[in-house]
Order: structure tokens, then sequence, then C-alpha cells
């Protein structure tokens, strides 16, 4: 036999033997059915698939099977359509009522950026347009390419959807500026919705309207919706106001066993502190649930305002609590006044304590976002991809990543413990840029379209709701900082869907490489969001939420 018969041989036996399908993930576009500049994925359809691995093992095609909630824009929100309060900080309403100068103020106080006049700018004419101006429609929200349109709507926003596919959310009109999707909130001026089990649903309650007269110096508190009936619970601290600063709280997720209902957001402690909490307490009354403040997370530490605010954004069956910290602009740490991400293994524990991201693709100062949390312990969002100063410099450049966190101390039956073992070790035990998980195999062509900036939920099947930037026909390389038509093609911002392909495993993964030469995109045919999307990782901008 020639020696150039047996080497081809030996390459189709090399072949043979590697997986059919490299890469993790199958990257699947969801048109949303509504206008917009830019396209946003924020919530995935709950669900499992009949094996532990999900849809590693289980062939879920393209995720039909797991419908996907997402929000247009057309520009910035002047302050989030989601959160109780401007910047998810200003209880006392000072830095909006400013105006323009107010959101320059914020920037330069609180995030230190060398840009703060260009950041300012581009929210506070999206606010103008809100406060002042025609309202047009901004947050025009859609599942599966079908709009969720309430009546008389100017921008909606989903946060979750619940079992059956339906959205969880809310939504302003001309004269409230949010109102739940669903959910009654007689004797209060707003109301928003995060999270439901089918039962029971949280978010909170505020008590002006936020337009008009009532745009400043309102409070709110976490709610609890007993199917129809609302719960306002009780505040940490109870000031309603103390000087200039009103009394906020908000739940983000809960998680019901029996009777015992736990819930995670933020609330309202001494000196009108907004810091990440676990509610506990009994469904039989819910407006006396306790609040477990989440140690090291706090505002004030040993006598200083480290950080601004806290929540904790989401909680599992496995009572794994997950959430973030924005760090005070008055303290700075490597470099950045970062949202850092934190974990709480067990909400049930006599002391909670928070645990920052820390190790491999999570540095020191790490800044973020916290998108979700499975019941397999696997958590994805965004996270900081470059560790230069922030304060007095540019913003980092982010990206999506999946976390597989591991057994919990509540993870005891032997089943369960194995499952979440099979799962992790898909991922070599480690966390990962999403990116790199998107990379080679048959589905490379396809999945070289895109780079996922945002992960923003995912479920027990795998699949994750993301966004992503697309250049049409692929970049230049499969290198994460690879150019868009040698940098003069068109790039979009999309909702994608990430699908584990069937049969991958962690022999499948091949990392993207980086160009050596620097790239310096130039945008074309880009609106405002891609644009400091560029800026921000190559493409990508922080996140709406």
């Amino acid at each position: 036999m020639s020696s150039k018969l047996q080497l081809t041989t030996l390459a189709v036996l090399v072949s043979a033997a590697l997986p059919a399908q490299a890469a993790l993930y199958k990257v699947v576009e969801v048109a949303p059915g509504v206008s917009g500049n830019e396209v946003y994925g924020t919530a995935i359809q709950p669900g499992a698939t009949t094996d532990s691995k999900g849809c590693f093992v289980d062939d879920c095609a393209e995720g039909a099977s797991y419908k996907l909630a997402g929000e247009t824009r057309n520009r910035p929100d002047g302050f989030s359509y989601r959160e109780e309060v401007p910047f998810a900080m200003d209880n006392s309403f000072a830095y909006i009522e400013d105006d323009y100068d107010g959101f320059e103020d914020y920037c330069f106080y609180q995030l230190g950026y060398a840009t703060c006049e260009y950041w300012a700018s581009d929210r506070w004419s999206s606010w103008y347009n809100e406060t002042y101006s025609s309202n047009t429609p901004n947050s025009l929200a859609f599942i599966e390419g079908t709009a969720v349109l309430p009546t008389d709507a100017k921008n909606t926003v989903i946060n979750s959807l619940n079992s059956s596919g339906s959205a969880i959310g809310n939504y302003s009109t001309a004269t409230v500026r949010n109102t739940p999707i669903n959910g009654d909130i007689t004797g209060w001026k707003q109301g928003r919705q995060w999270a439901t089990n089918g039962t029971y649903s949280v978010g909170s309650v505020s008590s002006r309207t936020g337009t008009g007269g009532e745009r400043y110096y309102y409070f709110s508190k976490p709610a609890v919706w007993n199917g129809t009936t609302l719960n306002a619970v009780k505040w940490a601290y109870n000031d309603q106001q103390d000087g200039d600063y009103y009394a906020q709280g908000s739940m983000r997720d809960l998680y019901v066993d029996g009777t015992t209902f736990y819930g995670v957001g933020y609330n309202n402690y001494k000196d009108q502190h907004m810091n990440a909490t676990i509610f506990k307490g009994t469904t039989t009354d819910l407006t006396n649930l306790n609040s477990v403040q989440i140690n090291n997370a706090q505002v004030d530490i040993s006598g200083d305002n480290i950080h601004s605010n806290s929540v904790a954004t989401n909680i599992n069956k496995n009572l794994v609590v997950v959430g973030q910290a924005k760090r005070s602009g008055g303290y700075p740490k490597n470099g950045a006044a970062s949202n850092r991400l934190f974990i709480v293994p067990d909400a049930s524990a006599s002391s909670i304590n928070a645990s920052f991201f820390y190790g491999g693709i999570f540095f020191d100062g790490a800044g973020g976002e916290m998108g979700g949390i499975n019941n397999y312990n696997e958590i994805v969002g965004r996270i900081d991809s470059e560790n230069h100063r922030e304060y007095d410099g540019k913003q980092r450049r982010q990206r999506a990543f999946i976390y597989p966190y591991g057994v919990t101390p509540k993870v005891t039956v032997p089943a369960e413990v194995t499952a979440i073992n099979d799962r992790k070790a898909i991922f070599k035990n480690k966390a990962w840029l999403l990116d790199d998980l998107t990379n080679g195999g048959s589905e490379s062509s396809n999945n070289n379209q895109y780079r996922i900036y945002d992960a923003s939920d995912i479920n027990d099947a795998g699949v994750i709701s993301a966004t992503a930037v697309k250049c049409s026909g692929g970049y230049d390389s499969t290198s994460h900082n690879a150019y868009c038509g040698d940098g003069n093609g068109t790039e979009k911002v999309v909702a994608v869907k990430l699908v584990p392909i069937a049969g991958s495993d962690a022999s499948a993964i091949e990392p993207r490489s980086y160009d050596s030469t620097a790239t310096e995109r130039k945008g074309a045919g880009l609106g405002f969001g891609a644009l400091a999307i560029l800026g921000l990782f190559g493409f990508m901008r922080k996140r709406i939420k």
C-alpha cells in the first residue's frame, strides 16, 4: 500500500472517530414581527427534555419548542423601562430631575467614563422624547415573531415567559409609565412584573404614575400576586421617606417549596439603601415576608458606601441565588465602578453571603450583567472581556458567557448530582464566552455570521435567549475580532436562540482565536445601538436590562 493511500485511509478513520458536528450551539436567528432598528432577545420559554442532558442528547433542531421573547429599540432608553428608579439607584430622583445635566452627572460620578458627554446626550434625547415630546414608541415586544402590544402601549418590555410561553412584563401608556401586562394594581399607580411560577407572580408596585406632575418622588414596594390578588410586601426598614430619599423595593424571581416562599430582589434598608435581598416566609402571609440582606453585596460596608445598589436577580429550585452589585463611583475597583456578579449557593442558609465571580474569564473587578440560571445551576449573562481602566477612560468590551457552577448544598439526590456533573462536564467544568462554543463543525459557516454579546436567559433544556451582532454571509474569519467585509460591511443587532447541538460534548469545543492585527470597525450602516455596541466588545453595547 502506498504511503499516500495509508495517509488518506488514516485521515478517513480519524475523521470518522471525531464528532459529526463540532461546536456546542447552533445560532438560530428569530425574526421579531415588529418594527425596530435593533432586536434584542430577553427571555426563553421554560422547559426540559426527556434526557437530563437536554438538547445535548435530544435533538431540539431549531428550538421551536421553546419560544423566545424579545424587544426592539430605535434609540437607547432614557432610563430603563424596567427599573423602579432611574439608573437602578436614584431614589432621590436628583439625577433625573436635572435633565441633561443629571444624566451627565450620573455618568461622571457613577461610571467615570471619559465619554460622558456622548453617553448623556444619547440617553437624554430619548428621555426628552418620552418626557417632553411626542413619546413615540421605542420598545416593541414580541414572542417568536408575534407582537405583544397591549392597548395604548408606548413601550413594552418582557422580563420572562411562563411555561406556556406567555409574556411576563410591563408596558407604558401616555398616563402610566409602567403597568403589568397581567396583574391587578388597584390602589397603586404603577406596577412591574418580573417572574411567575403559574400560581404566584412577583414584581413591584409604586405610588405615582411616573408621568406628568407625578414624574418624580415616588416610593415602591416589592409585590407578590397570588393569582390576581396583590400583596405589597413590607420594607425591611420602614421609612417611607428620609429627607430627599424615598423607600424602594422589588422582587425579581421566586421559588415556592410547599408553603415556604422564597423571593429574590432588593429591599429598603436603613438610610434608604437598596440592598440585594432574599425574601422568606409562608404563602399564607405574603405581605409580611422576612427580608434577609445578602452580605458583601450591600451598599454600606464598614461605614462606607462601597456599592450604589445591589439586586438578587434569580433563584432556582436548588435555592441558588445570583445577582449583581454596582460598585459606587467613589469606590472603583481595578479601574472601574463595575457591576459585579455574585452567587449565593443556598438561600436557606443561616448566614447569607455573596461570593463574586472570580477566576477564568472572570478577572478581579470584572463587570457585567446577570442573565439567568436554570435548575442545572448553569448561569448565563455577559461579562467584561477587557480589563483596561474604565474610570477616566472608555467602556470595556463585553461578551456573553455561560458558567456551569456545579453541585450546591441543596442538591443531594444522587441522580440530580450526576445530572449536574454530567452537564458541567460538557463545558470542561469551567465558564466560557459563548462565542467560543459556537465555533467549528457543520454549523460553523452559519454561526460565523454572529458574535454573541448578551445571554439573557437559559432553560433546563439548555436553550439560551441571546442578542448578537450579525454580519450577513459571515465575518472575514472565525476569530473573535474578525472584520465584517474588511471593515466596510453592514452589521446589525439581532435576537437569537442558542440551541445545543445533539451529540456534542466537550470534545466539540473549538475556541475562537484572536487576529493579531488590531481591528478598527467602521460601523457601516449602523444605528445608535450597534455603534455603541461596537465600542464595547468590537461589536456591542451594555444591555438595556
